[in-house]
């Protein structure tokens, strides 16, 4: 008998959860090679842009070296590393010596093992040119 069941008033949907959804983030999306490639240029802009683009650029590397951690792409860190030595050894005089820095600090920590950490963060290094940009 329907009797029998308990209705309630208060429907428990929609369900609340303090997570955050999966859609309210941008995923990397590496289907097509043109997909890794515009990663990469897009931390290698910020980088020429150093030090007013600091946030910006470990903004777009750590999601980098993120993605690549959990997709097991740890030749994707030492290529990043390779490429920041050599654009540190292309740029111009004109540059801010904090974008030298930053590179090669940079190179390091993507060789380190810490890197291999899906949770590690790599930080910007506090130099005297960017004290009080980051």
């Amino acid at each position: 008998p329907a009797t029998d069941l308990n209705e309630t008033v208060n429907s428990p949907f929609p369900v609340k959860s303090d997570r955050k959804p999966s859609y309210s983030s941008s995923p990397v999306v590496w289907i097509k090679q043109s997909g890794i490639q515009s990663d990469i240029q897009k931390v290698l802009r910020h980088a020429r842009k150093l030090p007013e683009k600091t946030p910006q650029f470990y903004k777009e590397l750590n999601r980098l070296k993120r993605a690549a951690v959990c997709l097991g792409f740890y030749e994707l860190l030492e290529g990043v590393a390779q490429i920041c030595e050599r654009e540190c050894n292309l740029l111009p005089p004109n540059v801010s010596p904090d974008c030298s820095i930053q590179l090669t600090y940079v190179a390091k920590i993507l060789r380190s093992p810490d890197c291999y950490d899906v949770n590690h963060t790599i930080l910007p290094r506090p130099t005297n040119f960017n004290a009080g940009k980051i």
